[in-house]
C-alpha cells in the first residue's frame, strides 16, 4: 500500500468537495447574470448578490481545504513516532513551533535558555516529532488571516513541497483579487455596491477568478500528495532507509 493512502484519499475528497461549490457558484453566477440582462431594474441586486457569495465562499473553501490538509497531515506524522532529526531542514522550524511562540513571553532566564537549546538543536533530537495542533486560534503556519499568495508561498518553503507555488502567474492575481474583495465584503469596508463599481469585479471576472481558485486547488492538492507519497518530509538518507 502507498505511504500515506487513506490520507491522500481524504484529501482527494476534500479537494473534490471545493470543486463540487465552485462549480454551483458559477452556475449561481451565470443564471444571476441572466434574469439582470432580463430585467436589469429587479435583478440587479441578485447579480451583485451572486458575485458576492461567489467571492466568500470560494475563499472559504479553499481556505477549509488549505487548514484541513495542513491539519490532517500534522495528526498523521505526529501519530508515526517519528523523530524530529529525521524531519528535512525546512520542516523543523515547525517542530519547534511551540519553543519559538514560547521564546516571546517567558521572564525566567533560565528557560529562556534551554528552550533556544531545544529548537536549535533538533537535527541531533531524538525527541518524538510534535507538529502544532492548536486546539483554537489558526492552524500554524497559518495566521487566521484571510489567504493571499504569501501564504502559499510561505507553505510551499516550509514544508518543501514539489513544484512551484503558482505555475500559473494569473492564479497569483486571481488569488490577490479575491482576497481583498472578500475582506472588503466580510468587514464591510466599503459599502457594499460600491464594491462591484470597481474594476475587475464584473460577473465573467469573478467567475473567472473562481476558475482560478478552482485550478489552484487541484495544484496544491496535488503537490501535497506528491509531498506524501515520496516523504518529502524526511531527509534524504532516512527517505531512503
Amino acid at each position: 500500500m502507498a505511504a500515506h493512502s487513506a490520507l491522500i484519499d481524504e484529501l482527494d475528497q476534500h479537494c473534490e468537495r471545493l470543486l463540487s461549490r465552485t462549480d454551483e457558484l458559477k452556475r449561481y453566477l451565470i443564471a444571476a447574470k441572466a434574469m439582470r440582462t432580463q430585467d436589469s431594474v429587479r435583478w440587479t441586486f441578485l447579480e451583485r448578490e451572486a458575485r458576492a457569495t461567489a467571492i466568500v465562499c470560494s475563499m472559504a473553501e479553499l481556505e477549509s481545504l488549505t487548514r484541513e490538509t495542513i491539519r490532517r497531515t500534522h495528526q498523521e506524522l505526529n501519530s508515526s513516532a517519528l523523530e524530529n532529526r529525521a524531519l528535512t531542514r525546512c520542516l523543523r522550524q515547525l517542530a519547534a513551533h511551540d519553543a519559538f511562540e514560547s521564546l516571546r513571553y517567558l521572564q525566567d532566564h533560565e528557560k529562556v535558555w534551554t528552550t533556544r537549546f531545544f529548537a536549535t538543536t533538533l537535527d541531533a533530537s531524538s525527541d518524538v516529532l510534535g507538529l502544532p495542533l492548536p486546539r483554537k486560534g489558526p492552524q500554524p503556519p497559518l495566521d487566521g488571516r484571510t489567504l493571499k499568495p504569501s501564504h502559499f508561498y510561505r507553505i510551499w518553503e516550509i514544508y518543501g513541497l514539489p513544484a512551484e507555488a503558482f505555475p500559473m502567474v494569473r492564479w497569483v492575481a486571481s488569488l490577490q483579487k479575491l482576497s481583498m474583495l472578500r475582506n472588503d465584503i466580510a468587514h464591510a469596508n466599503v459599502p457594499f455596491p460600491e464594491i462591484f463599481k470597481q474594476a475587475g469585479v464584473s460577473t465573467s471576472e469573478v467567475e473567472s477568478y473562481v476558475d482560478d481558485i478552482s485550478s489552484f486547488a487541484l495544484h496544491f492538492t496535488s503537490c501535497w500528495q506528491e509531498f506524501l507519497e515520496r516523504k518529502l518530509y524526511l531527509q534524504d538518507g532516512v527517505r531512503s532507509q
